[in-house]
């Protein structure tokens, strides 16, 4: 017999509960297009979206925006980082969310080294990923957006 809240995680495989959740994450870890495309799996139509400290695009946004904003990151991460790029990942359960804190580290095309640090908070309900902030310090910020911008990275609204 199921709870309300638990019909959408017996008809979908792919969700389940916040630990199940945090254990594909954590499978997918190594690899940064397969861990994209999990969360992109696991995300609601509608994604409360936060930055700390707070950014342009907070609120509402489409889960699939979210989505493909998350594989235009990593595409642009690679192009950077033509030699590849670490990624560690410390996946911790908290509660009703998952944190994701991860550190990227490569060398850019003139030899430079760079890390930056991520950490992540989804928010997850009834098997699905409800909720992301977002929050990082100024440094890694401005390290993160350069990788961005450096990578060919242009945000687009829901309209473009």
């Amino acid at each position: 017999m199921s709870s309300p809240g638990n019909e959408r995680a017996l008809e979908d495989p792919m969700s389940g509960t916040v630990s199940e959740i945090a254990e594909r994450m954590r499978a997918a870890a190594h690899d940064p297009v397969a861990s994209v495309e999990l969360v992109a799996s696991l995300l609601a139509p509608s994604i409360e979206l936060r930055h700390d400290p707070p950014g342009a695009n907070d609120g509402q946004i489409p889960g699939h925006v979210l989505a493909e904003t998350s594989r235009r990151e990593v595409e642009a991460v690679s192009r950077v980082l033509p030699n590849g790029f670490e990624r560690t990942s410390d996946i911790t359960v908290e509660g009703d969310a998952i944190r994701v804190r991860n550190r990227v580290s490569g060398t850019l095309s003139d030899g430079s080294p760079v890390e930056v640090q991520t950490n992540t908070l989804f928010t997850v309900a009834n098997g699905a990923i409800v909720g992301l902030r977002a929050e990082m310090d100024a440094a890694n910020t401005e390290r993160w957006r350069a990788l961005l911008t450096g990578g060919g990275f242009e945000a687009h609204t829901e309209g473009d």
